[in-house]
């Protein structure tokens, strides 16, 4: 009841900092030193306007860790530029200018790369290159090609069940599931990712405390040595059931834990935390230009799902390393046959992902360029090698293996949902001309 008590005051604690925005839009957000009281951000306001376009890229509000940058960096060389931003499409029936969608979006960055080069770059506001980002669920499909190298390696077979991995997870929603259904998101776990709908008690209202979002300042002040309460998202997952009414590889539902099951594994195999992995295996070998960072639950786990942070050359850089089927400058950093299949989506996956609320007509998250999802990505032509990453608030890493494109963009759109917000799509669609140009 105690814990339950101090979940409805956070709810209406995160209520009240929403009723303070017009205060702090007109003062700013952390102006002084120290910053006002009205315009500071802080843990229970770093996700809502306008204290998120601060917060975004200062996710270390979070406990996090480092992923260290090595080697000498990839420099991206400029091609001819492209001027995009007067460049006008249709989208639902309206006509609009690409720059009238970036900021639609509250975009902070946006880069396009054409046949390897730099074509068009633009930062907003005082976001710069050497500004850090949240990749949020863009991060899942970072963890996808870390789970990829360890499958190139011969660690980890996508058939076998999660269980023999994992063998916490020997009961519960994942004791019999395979990894390919976890990164396919057919698991059928008793779930909802419904951001609007976190009441307290519910299973994804606990999971997103951990994941550190909700604030859980209950689970901060445990002493795990005294109270065997799960505080990390990991200790927390044999708490998921299955969806009685559903069974698993038949409907693709987006469900986040289905990530913090694989970044378990990549650890468990490689005998490292997930951000050490990531850093010896991809962020070394990228070029990078900046570190990055991971941030972290309670109990200093990286959060798999969605704890990336970056620049926005570097998340462009990772796009490049797997637009070039897992090449970049010379170094081999995910293996081919992973990299290449990756948009190659079975007629099954179309299937599974026909049947979901993105595919339904009248459904308000209805998204008309989605073919299928697989190993925690977004693909959109299976056959042209068009395949995105995503996260909320509007973060996109966008290929089209056709027109050898890289699109990399961070925002900080007002609310979490990519499918409810009809500015995503717009911004989408956008993409979409600007890679077929």
């Amino acid at each position: 009841m105690a814990l339950q008590a101090r979940s409805i005051a956070m709810t209406f604690c995160v209520a009240l900092y929403a009723a303070l925005q017009p205060a702090a839009a007109q003062e700013g957000v952390m102006v002084g030193v120290p910053a006002t009281p009205a315009s500071q951000v802080t843990l229970m306001n770093q996700t809502l306007p306008p204290y998120s376009r601060w917060g975004f890229r200062n996710m270390s509000v979070q406990s996090a860790v480092m992923v260290p940058r090595a080697g000498p960096i990839y420099e991206i060389p400029y091609g001819d530029p492209i001027r995009i931003e007067s460049l006008v499409f249709e989208h639902d029936g309206k006509a609009m200018t690409v720059v009238e969608a970036l900021e639609a979006e509250m975009t902070d960055g946006f880069i396009v790369i054409k046949d390897g080069r730099i074509v068009y770059e633009r930062y907003f506001g005082d976001f710069s290159e050497h500004s850090h980002h949240l990749w949020a669920s863009s991060t899942k499909s970072l963890t996808s090609m870390a789970a990829g190298i360890l499958i190139g390696e011969g660690k980890l077979d996508p058939g076998a069940k999660v269980s023999s991995y994992i063998p916490e997870l020997a009961e519960g929603a994942f004791s019999d599931l395979t990894v390919q259904q976890v990164m396919n998101m057919v698991s059928a776990i008793d779930y909802s990712e419904d951001y609007a709908d976190l009441r307290p008690g519910t299973v994804h209202y606990e999971y997103f405390r951990r994941v550190g979002l909700t604030p859980a300042f209950d689970l901060m002040q445990i002493d795990p040595k005294n109270d065997n309460t799960p505080r990390s998202t990991l200790e927390f997952l044999p708490n998921f059931k299955s969806n009685p009414k559903l069974k698993p590889s038949y409907v693709f539902e987006y469900h986040s834990p289905n990530v913090d099951v694989i970044g378990w594994i990549i650890a468990r195999l490689s005998g490292m935390p997930l951000n050490d992995f990531v850093a010896q295996n991809i962020w070394s070998k990228i070029g990078a230009e900046h570190d990055a960072y991971f941030t972290t639950d309670v109990g200093f786990v990286p959060i798999a799902t969605g704890g990336f942070n970056t620049t926005l050359r570097d998340f462009a850089r990772f796009g490049l390393a797997v637009l070039r089927d897992g090449m970049l400058n010379g170094t081999r950093i995910f293996p081919e046959t992973y990299t290449r299949a990756v948009p190659a989506a079975t007629d099954d996956e179309l299937l599974f992902t026909g049947r979901s609320s993105y595919k339904a007509e009248g459904s308000p998250g209805y998204d008309g360029l989605l073919q299928a999802y697989r190993n925690f990505w977004w693909v959109h032509d299976r056959d042209k090698g068009v395949f995105t990453a995503r996260g909320v608030f509007g973060q996109v890493l966008y290929i089209d293996r056709s027109t050898d494109t890289v699109i990399a963009t961070f925002s900080s759109a007002p609310t979490a949902s990519n499918a409810m917000r009809p500015e995503n799509h717009a911004k989408m669609a956008a993409m979409k001309m600007i890679a077929e140009m």
